[in-house]
């Protein structure tokens, strides 16, 4: 399916830690949220739980838009959703994990909520607004 530039992404919290997924590509290292592209087709919300359950393993229910952000200056706000998943284990599934190789790797992690200020958490406004939302109390 073709996509349509607008990636949709899942901000899970449970247990005063939240999913990320530790990642290394072309050279770099950072930590992105669990998410994808939306295909034509599909709806956001769609795309979400598609997503987390190919990069996750898990099984998960979008609660409601938490903020959006501009991929890059000039580009498409992509949303960001507050997701809430049953109890299980984390595991690399999905087109990711075929891809796995010592140069291009995913690592899907639960993260104490106080550690994510330290990580490389890309894009940056992402990080910032995940952030203020976590202080602020309000997800």
């Amino acid at each position: 399916m073709a996509r349509t530039g607008i990636r949709a992404v899942a901000v899970i919290i449970k247990n005063s830690k939240v999913a990320l997924i530790h990642r290394k590509k072309e050279g770099r290292e950072y930590w992105v949220f669990p998410g994808g592209g939306v295909e034509d087709g599909e709806t956001p919300e769609e795309t979400v739980t598609r997503e987390v359950q190919e990069e996750l393993s898990l099984v998960c229910k979008v609660v409601k838009l938490l903020f959006s952000v501009e991929s890059y200056p000039g580009g498409n706000k992509d949303p960001y959703f507050l997701c809430s998943v049953e109890d299980g284990k984390i595991k690399l599934g999905g087109p990711e994990k075929e891809r796995q190789s010592e140069k291009d790797w995913y690592s899907p992690q639960w993260v104490k909520l106080e550690n994510v200020k330290h990580l490389n958490l890309v894009p940056e406004k992402a990080k910032e607004q995940f952030l203020e939302k976590v202080k602020l109390g309000r997800s």
